[in-house]
């Protein structure tokens, strides 16, 4: 009995642990969305000409590239920044 006890204490121990570590990492589509409407809004363009590459991670976080169609003023390749707990941190325009 003690020994099964102990079992169901340890499981229950690294369940609660592995959930910890879970939530400690940022959702990649709250970072996807965000990302999306930041790049739409300063390129001013629908949600639907921005296209983005998957989050990478980075020593300081998250990095996500991408593409905004803004028409006749051709594609702006961009990188959204994330911090660590995935806060955005910044949009960098490439190659002005």
């Amino acid at each position: 009995m003690r020994q099964s006890t102990l079992l169901l204490a340890a499981s229950l121990g690294l369940a609660f642990a592995s959930h910890a570590f879970a939530s400690d990492r940022p959702d990649p589509v709250k970072l996807t969305e965000k990302c999306t409407k930041e790049a739409a809004d300063k390129f001013d363009v629908k949600h639907d000409y921005v296209q983005l590459q998957p989050l990478q991670s980075s020593d300081s976080g998250y990095t996500m590239s991408g593409t905004a169609d803004a028409g006749i003023d051709g594609k702006k390749n961009f990188t959204c920044q994330f911090d660590k707990k995935g806060k955005f941190a910044n949009l960098v325009q490439e190659g002005k």
